[in-house]
């Protein structure tokens, strides 16, 4: 009798051992990758250079350019005072409108005449002074971006919503960012962590350039706008792993920090 009941006891503790054993979940990543692989990034300390560098530009325009492009800013900038009168006349004939449909039958006609005329006014406006004002905006700019060509230098428009870029960059500290990481199939919650950098630069830049690098759902990495590490390739690999399975994915994206 003790020897079935030591038996049972023995085989009933190898099935819960054997059960703690099972794998939970599953994780694939063969496949593992990021529609882009590489993500060209600037050094913190470069933008600033980089909008000089870009302004630098504007000294290049030949006299002719710049008269123009003086004249077309001061059309763009009278112009703003066209639109809100427009936007004003608009508003009278609105207002015209709304008078006239809240009218008795016995005043319509007076409103109709003054809706007409807000109408009138507002459509000659339009026609005869915004319009063809936007159309010589139009004209001159793209005759500046014509010019710019032939001489083989950015267009001002162009140069100025780079450098607004550049600078909104600095001002809120926007960081790089990657898309998703795609084909990577797992028993949820997947959780991405930083393995290891390397860089052309050495152990100590790749540690440097880790501390600016961090990783969230889905595989997407972010890069501090404030990284000033050696300029160069960093190569990441990043951890993968769910509830009983890891994987590394090694050399899954490079990051190419550069000073311009």
């Amino acid at each position: 009798m003790k020897i079935w009941l030591y038996s049972t006891i023995l085989w009933l503790t190898s099935l819960f051992i054997g059960c703690d054993n099972v794998a939970v979940g599953y994780l694939y990543t063969n496949e593992a990758s990021y529609s882009m692989d590489t993500l060209q990034v600037t050094r913190f300390s470069a933008l600033e250079n980089n909008i000089r560098e870009l302004k630098r530009i504007f000294d290049q325009y030949t006299p002719e350019i710049q008269d123009l492009l003086a004249e077309t800013d001061q059309l763009e900038t009278e112009f703003v005072s066209l639109q809100e009168r427009k936007d004003e006349l608009y508003e009278a004939y609105k207002q015209a409108k709304t008078a006239f449909n809240n009218a008795s039958e016995a005043d319509k006609e007076y409103y109709q005449e003054l809706m007409d005329k807000a109408a009138d006014e507002y459509t000659l406006y339009k026609d005869e002074v915004v319009e063809p004002a936007e159309s010589r905006i139009r004209s001159q700019k793209n005759t500046i971006c014509s010019m710019c060509e032939e001489v083989g230098v950015l267009d001002p428009y162009t140069l100025r919503e780079e450098i607004a870029q550049l600078q909104e960059q600095i001002d809120k500290s926007i960081p790089w960012t990657t898309a998703q990481i795609e084909q990577v199939l797992g028993t949820e919650p997947l959780q991405y962590t930083l393995y290891s950098v390397k860089s052309v630069n050495g152990q100590e830049a790749a540690d440097d350039f880790a501390q600016y690098v961090t990783v969230i759902g889905g595989g997407r990495m972010y890069v501090d706008a404030k990284v000033d590490s050696p300029a160069g390739c960093y190569t990441v690999s990043l951890k993968v792993e769910n509830e009983g399975h890891s994987a590394i994915l090694t050399d899954i994206f490079t990051f190419d920090l550069r000073d311009n």
